[in-house]
């Protein structure tokens, strides 16, 4: 072939290569602390880097931390944790404090082989699973079953449908518990699960609030956008903003500017209930990224959030979404019942077909698919 036919043929590739879509991505975990689950097993639909709470990162921890997640091959979050975690109490009660998220607590799974991960053959079984009275620290688990049952890491649960990650954390008399589901139609579902037992703090009223730290880079860290459908303040977040949702009606969405896929937002039915005062402040903060704003900065047990809005602009560029999880545990009404709070994260736009599962794969079948780990 001529030095001709090669410029030629060399031409005609790129342009073929130019009208092809962008190849699948897929995430590189590194290190020790970050594991990578595929799911399904073949074909995947999500992938994405896992660490738990010990190995989490925030100033005290982040609890079941998720990094570069892929959703059909096209990234969504870079990073989904939760880096605030505050308790106020009703007057009289015990004040307010910052909790921890990386001590763990076991939880009932079945007899784990790998002692950090587990594919329980039963529903994971957290504090939110039984405490509806005071629990008896520190013998949590089992709840009358095999302590050999008990699990202190993560685990994962495969379904039809949907895959779902947990653990269990402590601080002091509480014990919390954190799930991330990713069902298959692109819906993320994290949910922060607040326990309590019987001590002199734990039997007073208190607010709780956890903040998740959602970083968004759809399709790549540049380039989107944030906008406000509902309430007082509707269309495109120009620049660093706080809100709340209102009456419970406002949702937010994270587009790319160049793909047009995008995120919703949507406020859980637990978080409504707790409308903001003085010491939660806001229900979502948009951010601009920054390497070493991980969390919020400055002392007191509320949230900082002159640290971390302070008005920069956030349209077409990299942004961060922090929204705020909460239950109000109330003395003679509901103080021992364990209640679950979060967000509901729906795709936007087109993000390609599946093709479906293997004939005959049934719904909670534990056996199916399995998550790599080292």
């Amino acid at each position: 072939m001529t030095r001709a036919s090669l410029y030629i043929a060399s031409i005609a590739g790129l342009a073929m290569a130019l009208a092809l879509p962008a190849a699948a991505a897929s995430p590189t975990c590194t290190g020790t602390s970050e594991h990578l689950m595929s799911w399904p097993d073949d074909d995947p639909v999500w992938e994405f880097c896992w660490l738990r709470p010990e190995d989490s990162s925030a100033n005290s921890g982040s609890g079941l931390e998720i990094r570069d997640v892929h959703y059909r091959g096209t990234l969504v979050l870079k990073r989904g944790h939760v880096p605030i975690l505050n308790v106020d109490y009703d007057p009289g009660g015990c004040g307010c404090f910052r909790d921890w998220l990386d001590s763990e607590h076991d939880y009932r799974t079945g007899n784990p082989v790998n002692p950090d991960f587990f594919e329980p053959p039963f529903p994971a079984e957290t504090v939110c699973d039984h405490a509806t009275e005071p629990l008896t620290p520190p013998g949590d688990c089992p709840w009358g079953g095999n302590p050999a049952e008990c699990l202190e890491g993560v685990s994962a649960e495969y379904f039809a449908d949907h895959v779902m990650l947990s653990t269990q954390a402590q601080a002091g008399w509480y014990r919390y518990d954190m799930r991330w589901t990713f069902w298959l139609d692109g819906t993320i579902e994290p949910t922060f699960g607040f326990g309590t037992y019987s001590d002199a703090c734990g039997n007073a009223s208190h607010r709780h609030h956890a903040y998740w730290r959602l970083d968004f880079d759809i399709d790549d860290a540049d380039g989107d956008t944030v906008t406000q459908v509902g309430g007082s303040l509707p269309g495109l977040v120009a620049q660093e903003d706080d809100r709340t949702w209102e009456d419970g009606s406002v949702v937010w969405e994270v587009h790319d500017g160049t793909t047009g896929r995008g995120y919703r937002v949507t406020p859980g039915a637990q978080d409504i209930l707790l409308p903001v005062d003085t010491f939660s402040q806001i229900d979502l903060m948009i951010s601009r990224y920054h390497s070493d704003e991980l969390n919020d900065s400055g002392g007191g047990c509320e949230v900082n959030v002159n640290t971390i809005i302070d008005g920069e602009q956030v349209e077409n560029t990299d942004v961060v979404l922090w929204y705020r999880g909460g239950v109000h545990d109330q003395v003679g009404v509901n103080i021992y019942e364990c209640k679950r709070a979060g967000p509901t994260l729906t795709p936007l736009g087109d993000w390609g077909e599946f093709s479906g599962f293997a004939d005959g794969f049934e719904s909670g079948d534990t056996t199916a698919w399995s998550a790599t780990v080292p």
